[in-house]
């Protein structure tokens, strides 16, 4: 059976039988559960990994005996809502979706959510839980010194995702070699990337792979809404470039230095490639425009992506997709190689909870590596943060092998902890903020450094009010 298949049937080939390995696992606490009559009531926005995490929690749920109600809201709702919850002391929640890993470190130093660390000395189930079998970038990313500040249920890695119809052409292949002086292939580097883009970027009426263009086809696309769009995307340029938003021991913003000013000049060079309203395009729409065929590469989370191209209306089909870490600039001060920003499905025990034992325990049954594989069984797109997981679930989709070499150093996949290290990470709001308005200035046609330079000055203001470590 074809990926496309698998992907569009839900993969239910062996899922009865998961049924049966997954049932054990939660049945045995099922007949003797301390926990029947409890209820767990979990806060989170919508994506394919919360859906599928929450579809889980009331799964087993209903077989202790529990009640799980869950709430799906907007990210800046999600945002306010916990917020305003904790400050007015209500014990509305039990587990929260913390979303990016910025808010998770934002939101522990502010007593909102607990350090599971004693739950899981005290409460843990290694045969459930172990530790050491998620993969590094999913423990670093909640790892705080001795704090584990929530659990990593979901992997949202980013990869280049190319047309391999497109790229394998050879007409394509030949004219790339012909204008550039060398072989057609997903892009290595920086100045590769640039310069497919540029190739492939052609109007309505050019021949594209043999055939006349209907509409105009682009090179690239990102999604530059202004804010945490924009933002996530473009820290993917930071580091590559080699610059930091903030030095965790002076404290002062790094937005001028030489390595940030050619990040901002590299990323205003490919606005000729996107089309007119990347401006306003979400990470969804930047999406949709891929998987419809109007793209060339997309720089995108991989299981965004998986997820897309998986729906039936979509003409790009997973046949048609490949997957590459994504690009390096030769020379890269900070020395990381094909680096980007992993961005972890986090779930956080709310410290105001009145079931705090019981949350946890469904916290961690939830999952397991058993559980792991059933959700990315019933939700294409959903992506597991246990290597071995991974690898089980690479033998029905061999698509997930990018994530696993991804795992095993192919890229240095970067948490927004090791992005913007502690303590910036505490103003990382402000940080993608004044990135963002900058950024999004300077693609429409504001100065390079001017725009870096008011950025910077806002950052420094917001970044006095941090201790040093």
């Amino acid at each position: 059976m074809s990926v496309q298949m698998m992907m569009r049937r839900g993969w239910m080939a062996g899922v009865a039988g998961l049924f049966l390995l997954g049932g054990v696992v939660t049945a045995v606490q099922a007949a003797d559960s301390s926990y029947k009559g409890k209820t767990i009531r979990f806060l989170s926005s919508s994506n394919v990994h919360q859906e599928a995490f929450a579809d889980k929690l009331k799964e087993i749920g209903k077989e202790w005996g529990m009640k799980v109600e869950v709430r799906m809201v907007t990210t800046d709702e999600l945002q306010k809502k916990v917020v305003l919850d904790f400050v007015g002391k209500a014990d509305t929640w039990d587990l929260v979706y913390t979303g990016g890993v910025q808010r998770t470190f934002e939101w522990f130093d502010g007593g909102i959510i607990d350090d599971l660390a004693p739950y899981m000395e005290k409460h843990g189930d290694k045969s459930l839980l172990d530790w050491q079998g998620f993969t590094e970038s999913a423990r670093g990313a909640v790892t705080f010194d001795k704090h584990i500040l929530g659990i990593a249920m979901a992997t949202s890695d980013q990869a280049v995702a190319y047309r391999k119809d497109v790229f394998d052409n050879a007409d394509e292949k030949a004219a790339f070699k012909a204008k550039y002086g060398y072989d057609l292939m997903p892009p290595a580097t920086y100045k590769q990337y640039y310069d497919i883009a540029q190739f492939f970027t052609r109007k309505k009426g050019e021949t594209l792979a043999g055939q006349v263009l209907d509409n105009d086809f682009y090179g690239i696309i990102n999604s530059n809404k202004k804010g945490t769009f924009l933002w996530h995307d473009y820290e993917n340029q930071l580091i590559a470039f080699g610059a930091h938003a903030c030095d965790p021991k002076t404290l002062k913003a790094g937005l001028m230095s030489p390595a940030s000013i050619a990040a901002a000049e590299y990323y205003k060079s490919l606005v000729p490639f996107w089309p007119a309203n990347h401006i306003n395009m979400s990470s969804g729409e930047a999406t949709t425009l891929f998987a419809t065929g109007r793209v060339a590469m997309q720089f995108e989370y991989f299981d965004r992506v998986i997820f897309t191209v998986g729906k039936k209306e979509t003409p790009i089909t997973a046949e048609k997709v490949g997957y590459v870490v994504p690009p390096t600039v030769e020379g890269n001060p900070l020395g990381v190689k094909h680096p980007f920003r992993s961005g972890p499905a986090v779930v956080s025990l709310y410290s105001l909870s009145k079931n705090k034992e019981a949350a946890y325990k469904l916290l961690e049954a939830a999952v397991s590596a058993e559980n792991q594989l059933d959700m990315a069984r019933k939700k294409p797109g959903y992506m597991p943060t246990r290597t071995a997981t991974m690898v089980d679930l690479a033998k029905e989709m061999p698509v997930v092998q990018y994530l696993i070499d991804v795992a095993n150093g192919a890229a240095d996949a970067l948490s927004d902890a090791q992005l913007m290290p502690y303590p910036c990470i505490l103003k990382s709001s402000e940080i993608g903020d004044a990135i963002s308005d900058s950024i999004s200035a300077i693609l429409v046609g504001g100065g390079v450094k001017a725009e870096l330079t008011k950025a910077n000055e806002k950052l420094d203001r917001a970044l006095a009010s941090l201790k040093k470590n």
